[in-house]
């Protein structure tokens, strides 16, 4: 997906945290807050140097030389990857009001424009925008933020990074507005998504429902609309009181963020009702890696647990190919050589796809029941060690079998005589296998782990 609009991830622990601004068309309206830059008082820009600032006196410079107005514009020099925030004094604002941020900038580095409601009972939160990189000729640029609801008054932000000499960032002619957006569009989280790898509805407002599949502490929370490919998103908001199983409308703007689609500038949330089920899709570990999938609330099932990473991320597979699950939403003490049965949502983020588990009741030890030709049937031990047992139930018939490696090479096969029969696994190696019955046109397949 190629981002018009990217919340800027911050990686921790156990909580990934998103900060995000749409971009949508609207038309200029009241002005807020403007700044040439001229007026300075003890060296420094009168109006800014608001308490989150975090540059110091030495690195705001006055610039006399080709500024874009006036006599003079403000040099902002931060050298390093990380952002530095220049912000605003205190500026009031109104609750769900959508703002224009123009500004002109020249030199060298990365600049955005941001957004801080931590003024009033809104809470503390910070918003960003894309980065744009400088050239050595004025442009212009104008962004968009949105006060959240509560929100009476805020900081405005210019953010900064890898900013190179002679120049590094000189920015002038600073015009904060508001803006009226055009009605949102209604659609479903399925026509949101699309089929390809950004929505039809990027950069829109729209209105859309579905039921609240996992939340994300206060950060965010998925949506779930049916089942299938293409039903979930993830929703960037504070979800407030909205627990599991709610069903809400909500009216948002629709973003790409490193590659995963999200609703965010929420202004509207109502709810509709409570205690809603919802069906995870089954899905195989491969398909946890494709798009079609992102946001849903998933399945996988009798996928071996092949290695720990870093983060809390385990890596499964199912034979089909490995997939991540991470530790987002919840930390599971998965166990390498373990066979597990597990739900969550599907996320992407940070270039990696991940099932994300919401609690304890998403994992479970994979038993190898199932359901062949009618009967049900019951693989067990898993992982197996000198011997693996085969029980058929009531199911009648020859029933044949066969063990492929996981380089879908048929290593052991034999034909069932009895309801429940044992398979000798001495002289296979260590290693992910797939049991395959059949009994006549019926077959069932289930994953084995030899550890001897």
């Amino acid at each position: 997906m190629t981002p018009t609009t990217l919340p800027i991830p911050i990686r921790m622990k156990h909580i990934t945290l998103f900060a995000c601004a749409a971009l949508f068309g609207a038309t200029m309206q009241a002005q807020v807050f403007t700044s040439g830059f001229e007026d300075w008082t003890d060296d420094l820009p009168d109006d800014w140097m608001g308490s989150k600032t975090q540059f110091t006196a030495a690195d705001v410079a006055q610039v006399s030389e080709n500024p874009h107005g006036g006599s003079y514009a403000v040099r902002l020099t931060n050298t390093s990857n990380t952002h530095k925030r220049f912000t605003t004094q205190n500026v009031t604002v109104t609750e769900g009001t959508v703002y224009n941020f123009s500004f002109w900038v020249r030199g060298s580095g990365e600049i955005r424009t941001g957004f801080f409601d931590g003024l009033s009972d809104a809470g503390s939160s910070y918003a960003y925008q894309a980065y744009v990189t400088a050239t050595d000729t004025w442009t212009q640029v104008t962004q968009q933020v949105t006060a959240p609801p509560g929100s009476t008054s805020a900081q405005f932000i210019l953010s900064v990074r890898n900013s190179a000499a002679p120049e590094h960032i000189v920015v002038d002619d600073v015009e904060i507005t508001e803006a009226t957006v055009d009605p949102p569009t209604e659609a479903t989280i399925a026509e949101i998504q699309g089929t390809g790898d950004e929505s039809p509805f990027a950069g829109e407002v729209v209105t859309t429902s579905g039921v609240v599949s996992a939340v994300n502490g206060t950060v965010g929370y998925f949506l779930q609309d049916g089942t299938g490919p293409w039903s979930g998103i993830y929703v960037f908001t504070n979800p407030g009181d909205l627990v599991r199983g709610d069903a809400v409308t909500i009216t948002g703007g629709v973003v790409e963020f490193n590659g995963q689609t999200q609703i965010s500038n929420v202004t509207g949330t109502t709810v509709t009702s409570s205690g809603n089920e919802l069906t995870p899709t089954t899905i195989t570990t491969a398909e946890g890696n494709t798009e079609p999938y992102e946001s849903v609330l998933v399945r996988v099932v009798n996928a071996n647990c092949v290695s720990a990473g870093s983060f809390g991320q385990y890596t499964v597979n199912d034979g089909s190919g490995p997939v991540l699950v991470d530790d987002v939403l919840y930390a599971h003490p998965f166990v390498v050589g373990t066979n597990y049965d597990i739900t969550g949502v599907l996320q992407y983020a940070f270039s990696e796809w991940r099932i994300l588990p919401r609690d304890v009741n998403d994992v479970s030890v994979s038993t190898g029941f199932g359901e062949f030709a009618g009967a049900s049937v019951a693989v067990f031990p898993n992982p197996a060690n000198d011997a693996l047992t085969i029980e058929l139930g009531t199911l009648n018939g020859r029933t044949e079998f066969t063990l492929t490696d996981a380089a879908g090479r048929v290593v052991h096969g034999d034909v069932l005589t009895a309801v429940r029969g044992t398979v000798d696994l001495n002289g296979l190696a260590n290693g992910l296998y797939v049991l395959t019955l059949r009994n006549g046109s019926d077959m069932w397949s289930t994953r084995v782990q030899i550890q001897h």
